[in-house]
């Protein structure tokens, strides 16, 4: 009974902090609070979360991973664990491991994937584990680099392949021919209790265990976590969840015996209390709603409710959820397999994310609760051709036109493997997570009344600051989020946060701070580290590193950062660019110039002193950690090889720099000082690479008759027959030169402006991009590797016409009222990739 009232749980999920209303002035763009913004906690009162029967497991060399009704432990300590979806199937297994490479540097400590049962069994009873479906090799590498492993094993996925993921004979068999994709892929006995079906899916998890074998997290291997099947929503399932329970049931049978076992939880989705763990999903943007359907995001919002009829954190039509589906929630963490990191494109609706979105994106979904968080995509890829059929969703089996073969997803790793300003936007929040997941993890979401969708109100009201703070009612953080999409963006001018606790009340900051518009943080309180207690922070945390005893954090933009410490347990502190005062019962330190050279050193009085590092929020975008060092650089991207004991530094700049705190870890370089760090030059002998183009056909003209889902409510259409690709603008283009062979990479850059352009090699169809907006890019390393000079390549574009029932990045194009076809090719050119590698001390 002791240690149970010394814990700390949720009362109720439900329970939304008091707050007084707050008084606004508004100018345009600009609104201002009359008055600090209150949480009340003092009355607060939160329990101890429980164990999940047989949801636990322990490695050869004892690493323990627990599962509560809260969060998740890793040897007894909470723990939030981040994985990135890379789909192994759709990305050349030759590339596999810099891939992985490149998200290990990016903080994520495992990866997640979906099986694709289509692509392992196109033709029944053959089985294809070779090539990028070599699922054990996929495996082992992650284990290689210390990354563990999601499997998200379907049968069913979605995933925007074909058929979902069933193969083309089994849908014959027990599906419906004229639905393939289905209902949600249930189409006559498909994703039902019947005999015939789970008769293959025994035989799919079979193939799948021996393909697994001792890699289970008790065998020592990095396969901690399994996704049984995939969007079991209500209208497919008729609300029962006997067939996720046969599936985990089947999979134990064969082997898979791993610490979690989770399903899709949104739409209204069936699971079994103790058996499976919901999990959910937002994103900044859908494909697949009609093109003129007038949406804005409500994944910018905060919110405890986690999901309803769509993947994301919202109800629908605002309707207020029952109490008992939110008691469900109150038993189970709250993990996520598909919190966007962009978007895939329909031929209807072209999406189009920057970092921005998906940062923002992020963050929102760790203040509203999340305690596991899988990132869906991280790593693009393409649709391989099969032997019988491409493997895309089409509007004749689905309800999209998805890519015949590209699914880049604007991920933050490409298709290509180029590395976007996205996933600069992670290494801040995934290593936030590790290194201060202990202390976030037990904190609980509170949303303020006048947010909070339970009690009525409207997500994605830009005209409100969206904040919430999580909290176990004594340590905590607040989180603010001021990026929107698709609505009108808002400076909020006067923000304080007034914090009442049981035993104190905290004001955040000092001084009432502007918040810009774009900004997006989290900001601790009652936060402490060893013996040093963060009253508050008006900087963010970003990780910590062990050896030099270094905490590192940075400076929102646009905000002063302050830091008010505890004097009971410090003996002084010094700094560096900061101005340090005592204030009684604290020590406010005030940072006057964040960088490299920004620290202050606390002494504690147990003799140890600890060090606080504050980055400009520019260079916190540009690091990485890695053996406990921390490294700047303004390259695409540093990736670590911790086997080899190597670094790599891969850059489209011809002039790059890498900074190392505390101390140089590269062997052989010249190093000199910058502040705290070491730093050195990566410089490459710039290269052009020359390309001809060649217009040999004008289709600016062209009209052409789009495919459709013939519907009359949610008509959209789809890309034309391909024989009308061949009646468009077609430009040739070749390399006079060559492709030289000692660079990382060589990207074409085409600016385009029209519906779509294919990509031929020897007048055989290799890729696609649908036009959102952007250029793109097309990789010579993963296209042309074989290239010589009498290859035949070609683009082939298709124009926007202007009915063209098509949205582009918020707009609906028949809205423009063009009276014209519009096909543009502005430009093709190409840029040299560099890499170079190091050897570490």
């Amino acid at each position: 009974m002791k240690y149970f009232l010394t814990l700390l749980g949720i009362l109720m999920l439900f329970f939304s902090c008091k707050t007084e209303t707050q008084d606004l002035d508004k100018t345009e763009n600009v609104i201002t609070y009359n008055k600090p913004l209150i949480f009340d906690f003092s009355e607060v009162i939160i329990k101890t979360p429980r164990n999940i029967p047989k949801m636990s497991a322990v490695s050869p060399n004892g690493d323990k991973i627990t599962v509560n009704s809260q969060y998740l432990t890793y040897n007894n300590k909470p723990w939030i664990p981040s994985y990135g979806e890379f789909h192994y199937q759709r990305y050349p297994a030759e590339y596999w491991e810099d891939a992985l490479l490149k998200m290990k540097a990016q903080g994520f400590d495992g990866v997640s994937a979906y099986v694709l049962w289509i692509l392992h069994e196109e033709i029944e009873g053959e089985w294809d584990f070779t090539g990028s479906n070599d699922l054990r090799r996929f495996i082992k590498l992650c284990q290689k680099h210390d990354l563990k492993f999601y499997a998200r094993i379907g049968p069913w996925v979605n995933g925007e392949c074909r058929n979902g993921g069933h193969p083309d004979w089994l849908v014959k068999r027990l599906g419906d021919p004229k639905n393939p994709f289905g209902n949600s892929g249930r189409g006559g006995k498909l994703r039902t209790m019947a005999p015939e079906y789970l008769a293959s899916v025994d035989i799919l998890f079979q193939k799948l265990a021996e393909q697994m074998e001792g890699l289970y997290w008790k065998d020592g291997g990095p396969i901690y976590a399994i996704q049984l099947d995939n969007e079991f929503s209500h209208h497919v399932s008729k609300g029962s969840p006997a067939l996720m329970d046969w599936e985990k049931e089947t999979a134990i049978k064969y082997g898979m015996d791993v610490p979690l076992y989770s399903v899709t939880g949104w739409a209204d989705a069936p699971f079994t209390q103790d058996n499976t763990i919901p999990s959910y999903g937002s994103y900044a943007d859908y494909f697949w709603i009609p093109a003129d359907a007038k949406h804005v995001p409500e994944a910018f919002s905060f919110s405890i409710y986690r999901a309803s009829n769509d993947v994301n954190t919202e109800l629908s039509d605002g309707a207020k959820e029952t109490e008992g589906v939110q008691t469900s929630y109150n038993s189970n963490p709250y993990l996520t397999c598909e919190t966007g990191i962009g978007m895939d494109m329909a031929y209807h609706r072209r999406t189009n994310l920057d970092n921005f979105d998906n940062g923002a994106l992020s963050l929102v979904e760790l203040g509203s609760g999340a305690n596991g968080i899988g990132y869906f995509m991280n790593v693009g890829g393409n649709n391989p051709k099969g032997k019988l059929t491409y493997m895309n969703r089409d509007i004749e089996s689905g309800a999209n036109d998805n890519g015949v073969i590209s699914r880049d997803f604007q991920a933050a790793i490409g298709e290509f493997g180029q590395v976007r300003k996205s996933f600069h936007e992670y290494p801040v929040q995934l290593n936030f997570m590790t290194d201060f997941g202990e202390y976030l993890a037990p904190c609980k979401t509170f949303v303020p009344a006048e947010l909070d969708e339970l009690k009525g109100f409207k997500l994605g009201e830009t005209n409100k600051l969206q904040r919430a703070i999580r909290t176990d009612g004594k340590t905590g953080f607040v989180f603010v989020n001021n990026h929107v999409k698709l609505d009108t963006a808002y400076q909020f001018n006067n923000i304080q946060f007034k914090i009442k606790l049981k035993n104190e009340t905290l004001t955040i900051p000092e001084k009432a701070i502007t918040v810009p518009i774009d900004a997006y943080f989290y900001w601790p309180f009652n936060l402490t580290l060893q013996q040093t207690t963060i009253k508050y922070a008006s900087a963010q945390p970003i990780l910590h590193l062990k050896e030099s005893n270094t905490y590192v954090f940075f400076q929102n933009e646009g905000i002063n950062a302050e830091f008010v410490l505890d004097n009971t347990t410090l003996e002084t502190v010094t700094a560096n660019n900061a101005k340090v005062s005592k204030q009684g019962e604290t020590t406010k330190i005030e940072i006057t110039q964040a960088g490299l050279n920004c620290y202050f050193n606390v002494k504690q009085k147990n003799g140890k002193t600890v060090r606080f590092i504050v980055l400009s929020q520019k260079q916190a975008k540009q690091l990485y950690k890695n053996n406990d060092k921390l490294y700047l650089s303004n390259a695409e991207v540093i990736k670590f090889n911790n086997v080899n004991n190597t670094i790599e530094v891969i850059s489209e700049n011809a002039q790059n720099s890498v900074w190392v705190y505390p101390s140089n870890t590269i062997a052989n370089v010249a190093t000199s000082k910058d502040g705290l760090f070491d730093k050195f030059e990566v410089n490459f002998e710039k290269k052009e690479v020359p390309i001809t183009i060649k217009e040999t056909q004008n289709g600016e003209s062209l009209t052409f008759k789009n495919r459709s889902n013939n519907r009359k409510i949610n008509n959209k259409i789809a890309r034309p027959l391909d024989s009308i690709w061949h009646k468009g603008t077609v430009v040739e283009f070749s390399f006079p030169k060559g492709i030289p062979s000692n660079l990382n990479d060589v990207r074409v850059i085409v600016d385009y402006k029209a519906s779509a352009l294919r990509f031929y090699k020897n007048e055989e169809f290799k890729y696609d991009n649908y036009y959102n907006g952007n250029k793109w890019d097309l990789s010579t390393k993963h296209l042309l590797s074989d290239y010589n000079s009498d290859m035949k390549l070609e683009l082939k574009f298709i124009p926007l016409q202007p009915k063209d029932a098509i949205y582009i990045d918020g707009v609906y194009w028949p809205d423009l009222n063009k009276t014209e076809n519009v096909l543009k090719v502005n430009g093709i050119t190409t840029i040299p990739v560099y890499s170079k590698n190091y050897k570490l001390k």
